[in-house]
């Protein structure tokens, strides 16, 4: 079965840009990436700097609302005051409201209807006096011709004088009407009793009297109380008169809706966000009572003054920019330090170094984004944003303490209020929160409930203390609500996109690669079943002791499934795969066999590059083995040849040796499953001593130095390994109808571990 890579020939666009990216970097950085800090630290300074700009802060105003003043406040200069977001809203409604409705006159109704009702009644008139056609046929004619009289009774339009009475009373009330003006729709007037609209005549517009309208709905009943006063004793010459002339009067008046909404718009965009107090007037008067409004017009004053000073004291400027420098500093410095100390990796490796600094400055741009814009909320910065790709790609105490740092630049870099910092805490809690348990992305929808309750919690327990009104409580959850699904769905599509730039695997990436259907695990399973079977043993052992040592056990266990995919390319010359089979290595020497096996270190490298794996787990392949030596066919070259013709390193693996917890872990399971696989009777006892004896060799040959395991973690990785491997291959009970299998205990040719210490003894001798 043929297992195609991932990513075609072509492979993805993405590498491409990371290459790019790479190359526009300056050598001097490549090389040396101990610059690469300083330089990011002086962006993120002067980026602060430019959008964040200092402010002094300004002196405490000197009433308080409800106070009485026992002085007259004068304004000792001209200065403005901002209306709150309430008082412009209500500005904003009442001139939208101040628009009258505009509506268009139609011309060529004046000047068409009354032509026509003259015309209708003169063809009536023509049929109805001739005198050689009986009445009935005459009526029947006036039907045919006009359709709109088909029921009514035409026949008295035979009569002289009906006809008469209809043209000039229908004309009369035709202009009538017509003159006072027939609107098509009302509604406009209903929703609010306009003295005046709109009226638009072609090139000229002028305000007509609203009171005067007539609106098509009462058309019906005025044409039916002049038909009544017309023909007080007739119901058809009612019923006539009003079939005629209802079909001769129509609205000359059109509702203009978008005309009247753009200048409703104009209206409404036209309203002043502040007002002005001029010099010399009076802001309270002595013995008055403070208002709200007042003390906003102080505190106005105060700003204005601090401004005022400030561009006058260059030196006042200069410290004020020197202190906010210095604040900054202070927490780059502590989010540093905190990441060095819990995370070093992300100081040291320059690809994560790089994230890092992007994940900040587009949560500073944002940040930027919403504090000037005055449309939009604090609630919308987006904190939740940085907690989700931190807690992604570097883990949940990493993720705190970048959601540490994001509010407590709110407080550092803006003038937003305390409690925004509290609340944006618990939204990045929540969403670590969601991330850290969420192993699929089709269920992100989870992080959207979490952040959303959170930012519904933290708006509605600051706004008890506070006294928000329900609308502001509703408003401000609402920012909330909105801020969590753009994290959650920035987060969604830029995941990917930084996995692939800067070789950084997240949870979500490995699960995928846990899934045992996929194409590489389904080759493994036909063309190597024994090394598939081994290799999930392994992941199950590295997973179950993972998170007593504080590995990732999901990353240990992904790495293990993939970590002998080399053996596809000679599955038969591994033991695991040789079943019934003749054993190749009888025929080959020792020192072919050894280039045999080192072989599948580098043809899995290949296979994963090939299958665009993520580094993490090509880590587990290329290190699983460290410098171990291939001790079964060392001995038997040493066997066959002189001691001096043979060279230990020629059955060295090529290493190098494991440079994490979890490439470790997947070593001592690897080499302790396939070695207590091979004993003939696996006691409690044996597999102790066996597994004791493989941790002993692998500390005492220097690999695990570098792993970052401690002696206690050692420890309890051997425990764990020999209870698990206890629990899998205990003796099992003879039952009386069954036969002993006649098995031949065969160590697998990749068993380096209970024969280590007698290389080091025959090292010794060579």
């Amino acid at each position: 079965m043929n297992d195609k890579p991932s990513g075609g020939e072509n492979g993805n666009p993405l590498d491409g840009l990371r290459r790019g990216l790479t190359a526009l970097r300056p050598a001097s950085l490549r090389d040396d990436s101990r610059l690469l800090p300083a330089i990011y630290i002086v962006v993120f300074v002067a980026l602060s700097i430019l959008l964040f700009p200092p402010t002094r802060k300004t002196r405490e105003v000197a009433f308080n609302e409800g106070d009485i003043a026992d002085i007259d406040v004068i304004s000792p200069f001209t200065f403005v005051v901002p209306l709150s977001d309430r008082e412009v809203e209500i500005n904003r409604a009442r001139a939208a409201v101040s628009v009258p409705p505009v509506y268009r006159t139609r011309s060529e109704v004046l000047e068409h209807l009354p032509g026509d009702l003259t015309g209708l009644m003169e063809r009536i008139k023509a049929i109805a006096t001739v005198d050689s056609i009986p009445p009935e046929e005459r009526s029947q004619i006036m039907r045919e011709m006009v359709p709109t009289l088909e029921r009514e009774p035409v026949e008295l339009l035979l009569v002289r004088e009906t006809r008469r009475k209809i043209l000039d009373e229908g004309l009369a009330i035709q202009k009538r009407l017509l003159e006072r003006g027939i609107i098509n729709d009302a509604s406009p007037l209903r929703r609010r009793d306009y003295p005046h609209i709109s009226l638009v005549d072609g090139d000229s517009e002028r305000l007509m009297p609203a009171n005067g309208l007539i609106e098509q709905g009462q058309l019906e009943a005025v044409i039916l109380g002049r038909a009544e006063r017309v023909f007080p004793n007739s119901d058809d010459a009612q019923q006539l008169f009003y079939a005629i002339v209802r079909s001769h009067i129509v609205p000359n008046m059109i509702y203009d809706a978008d005309e009247t909404r753009r200048r409703q718009d104009t209206a409404m965009a036209d309203v002043p966000l502040e007002y002005e107090v001029s010099k010399n007037q009076r802001i309270i008067a002595k013995h008055d009572k403070v208002t709200k409004k007042q003390v906003g017009e102080l505190e106005s004053l105060e700003r204005s003054r601090t401004s005022l000073e400030l561009s006058k004291s260059q030196m006042q400027r200069i410290l004020l920019f020197i202190g906010k420098i210095v604040r900054i500093l202070l927490l780059v410095a502590m989010f540093a330090a905190a990441l060095y100390r819990f995370d070093g990796s992300l100081v040291r490796e320059t690809e994560k170094l790089t994230l890092t600094f992007i994940i900040v400055l587009f949560y500073l741009l944002m940040t930027a984004l919403v504090v000037r814009l005055p449309f939009l909320s604090e609630y919308l910065v987006p904190v939740a944003f940085v907690s989700l790709v931190a807690t992604a790609f570097f883990g949940t105490l990493t993720a705190l303490i970048f959601t540490l740092f994001a509010s407590l630049l709110l407080i550092t870099h803006t003038d937003l209020p305390g409690n925004l910092a509290v609340i944006s805490i618990l939204a990045g809690s929540a969403a670590i929160f969601s991330i850290a348990q969420l192993r699929e992305r089709r269920n992100f929808y989870t992080i959207f409930l979490y952040v959303s309750l959170a930012y519904i919690i933290g708006i509605s327990s600051f706004g008890i203390a506070d006294a928000f009104g329900m609308s502001e409580f509703l408003f401000g959850s609402l920012y909330g609500i909105a801020n969590a699904f753009a994290c959650t769905i920035l987060v969604m599509f830029l995941m990917p996109i930084f996995e692939s730039l800067f070789s950084v695997t997240t949870n979500f990436t490995l699960m995928e690669l846990s899934d045992l259907n996929r194409p590489l695990l389904k080759r493994l399973i036909m063309e190597a079943p024994g090394t598939y079977h081994h290799s999930l043993m392994v992941g199950n052992m590295v997973e179950a002791v993972a998170s007593d040592v504080a590995a990732n056990g999901l990353l240990a266990r992904v790495s293990a499934y993939y970590h002998d995919i080399g053996k596809l390319a000679k599955p038969e010359y591994f033991f695991e795969n040789k079943g019934e089979n003749f054993n190749k290595h009888e025929k080959l020497s020792p020192t072919m066999s050894a280039l045999i096996l080192a072989s599948h270190v580098k043809e899995g490298l290949d296979l994963a590059k090939k299958e665009k794996m993520p580094k993490v787990v090509m880590d587990g392949i290329r290190e699983h083995h460290g410098t171990t030596v291939m001790a079964f066919f060392y001995n038997k070259a040493l066997e066959y040849d002189s001691h001096d013709s043979v060279n230990v390193d020629d059955f060295r693996y090529p290493g190098p040796r494991p440079q994490s917890k979890e490439t470790a872990l997947i070593m001592l399971a690897d080499s302790c499953e396939a070695a207590v696989r091979s004993l003939k009777e696996p006691t409690s006892p044996r597999i102790r001593a066996l597994v004791t004896k493989i941790f002993a060799a692998r500390m005492n040959d220097g690999e695990l130095d570098n792993s970052g395991l401690t002696l206690n973690d050692i420890a309890v990785i051997r425990e764990k390994f020999i209870q698990f491997l206890t629990g899998i291959f205990h003796p099992r009970v003879q039952y009386p109808s069954q036969d002993e299998p006649d098995v031949e205990g065969v160590r697998s040719v990749e068993d380096n571990g209970s024969q280590q210490q007698s290389v080091g003894d025959r090292k010794k001798r060579v």
